[in-house]
């Protein structure tokens, strides 16, 4: 009975935590949590150097986090309140162009008054952005409820209408270009993009409106650091007789039939490996749709797909992410903790086209985030600096060892360092003054530890495309098998939490959903 249990996670992201949480105190479930790395977490896990400098490896920031709002209800309830948070300072953002700066407070009609004091001849059509903004963040709302739900009633609404808008299906750019005239709040506007990781004339202008609308109320940052999270659901976890794995990567899943059963694992200890099998009367993945249905099933259970999980696998954007350690305080800089998003052109599509110019030293725009200063528990003074170049561009290194890929590789790390800071220091004058330590990662790390196809790091790309596939949810064509994560609903933290919900949510049936509804609404209760 060693390796029997009800439920089998494979990976331990944010998804996959939120399920685990939830399945062992809803149901009771024995529930097995396996990761292929050597830490929980996923992108909700820390990292130590000199044994001061902590980054978080995922989150940045989280919006939607204020007492009483269904993100925090849900935080509170799959950690038992493990996990606090902290306000980011205002403005907690900060776009920056060429030729102007402007900070962001959260509050909404803060922001929207700030936008028509900048832009007087746009006053309608800012109101009008802020409306559209909300009818497409309720119809993706009602889009993800379908997909959770079986498949009759999301014929039912299609039948009746009722999940209709005009044009949900537009990109970003064609409602910017149709609505907004001036070009600079065209491009401050979509000053965000990285969250989603695609350009205006790529990305949805659903996951768009997702992503403002999320931050309305500002930034929230664990306190301690995500890996609070961990620390929090791997007790509840264990209650019930359930376990968190490191080192075990699942290499198939075990079907009987066309039912999920188990899954074949490679187990490292040390420098050895070993093969087990787990089995389960429900199978949740984590791994991403990607991985799920080519790599951990016969692609015979995706034929009627393929081509466009492939195409919305391979349009997804891939980071580089420069760690910084400082000597002092950035506050000596003014820093107060915002996030700033560095553009040298408010064409966000003209950067994004420049973006392998940063293996040369010229990164196309930058994002910087200083977690020390938005963690009241920080030992160190940190940064974090991000930009975007292809997978392809390092895919030659990938089958070497990980911190043992040779010179080649470590110098075009040196380069692509040298030109962030440059970049870095040209806006900000003094910042290299304070820096101690340095450390990059690219793409083939976070395909290393992740298991990501190119190491991708917001799962299938957010294209208008991606919301049209019916094949893609939280059901899977396998039967007891079930996807949760950023795939079973959209990218980030709060986005892939909620795939764990609706993963959940289906894996309890009616009762138990409604059992887990009435808890969160008495939970919600309580902190209102």
């Amino acid at each position: 009975m060693e390796n029997k249990y009800d439920v089998i996670i494979i990976g331990s992201g944010i998804g996959g935590l939120t399920a685990a949480s939830i399945l062992s105190q809803v149901a009771k479930k024995k529930v097995l949590v396996l990761e292929r790395h050597f830490k929980l977490g996923g992108f909700t896990h820390t990292f130590k150097r000199l044994g001061k400098f902590e980054w978080d490896v995922g989150i940045h920031y989280i919006g939607d986090l204020g007492e009483g709002s269904m993100l925090r209800t849900l935080f509170d309830s799959i950690t038992r309140k493990g996990v606090k948070w902290n306000k980011m300072e205002e403005p907690f953002e900060v776009f920056d162009y060429p030729d102007f700066s402007f900070p962001v407070y959260g509050e909404k009609e803060r922001f929207k008054s700030d936008l028509k004091e900048k832009f007087p001849l746009e006053t309608q059509a800012i109101d009008q952005y802020f409306r559209d903004v909300e009818i497409f963040t309720q119809w993706f709302g009602r889009h993800f409820t379908l997909k959770a739900l079986p498949s009759v009633f999301e014929k039912a609404a299609k039948f009746l209408n009722l999940n209709h808008i005009p044009t949900p299906y537009i990109t970003t750019k064609e409602y910017m270009e149709t609505h907004i005239k001036d070009e600079n709040l065209r491009a401050l506007l979509c000053s965000q993009w990285g969250d989603y990781g695609l350009p205006p004339s790529a990305s949805s202008f659903a996951i768009h409106s997702m992503i403002v609308a999320h931050y309305f109320n500002g930034g929230y940052f664990p306190i301690g650091g995500s890996s609070k999270i961990v620390d929090s659901i791997e007790p509840i976890v264990e209650e019930n007789g359930g376990s968190l794995k490191i080192l075990h990567t699942v290499k198939e899943i075990l079907l009987d039939g066309g039912k999920a059963i188990g899954v074949k694992v490679e187990v490292q200890k040390g420098k050895t490996f070993s093969e087990q099998e787990f089995f389960a009367d429900v199978i949740v993945s984590d791994a991403g749709a990607y991985t799920t249905y080519n790599k951990l099933l016969p692609k015979e259970h995706s034929v009627s797909f393929q081509k466009p999980l492939e195409s919305l696998s391979t349009q997804g954007t891939t980071s580089i992410t420069l760690y910084i350690g400082f000597k002092e305080s950035p506050r000596k800089l003014g820093f107060h903790g915002e996030n700033h998003w560095i553009f040298p052109d408010a064409d966000h599509d003209a950067c994004y086209a420049k973006r392998n110019d940063l293996v040369n030293g010229n990164p196309p725009m930058m994002y910087l985030s200083f977690p020390s200063l938005k963690n009241p528990e920080a030992e160190g003074f940190t940064a974090e600096a991000i930009s975007f170049a292809d997978y392809s561009l390092f895919a030659k290194w990938k089958d070497e060892p990980w911190k043992k890929r040779g010179e080649d590789y470590t110098k075009l790390k040196e380069t692509i360092t040298e030109g962030m800071l440059t970049f870095l220091e040209k806006r900000f004058p003094g910042f290299r003054d304070l820096i101690e330590f340095t450390e990059l990662s690219t793409p083939i790390t976070t395909e290393f530890f992740t298991g990501h196809k190119e190491g991708s790091i917001y799962g299938l790309s957010c294209t208008p495309e991606r919301f049209k596939q019916e094949w893609l949810g939280v059901r899977t064509t396998i039967k007891n098998l079930y996807l949760t994560g950023a795939d079973a609903c959209s990218p980030g933290v709060a986005g892939a939490l909620m795939g764990g919900v609706a993963a959940s949510s289906v894996v309890l049936g009616l009762t138990g959903t409604l059992r887990l509804m009435k808890d969160l609404f008495q939970k919600s209760q309580e902190t209102g």
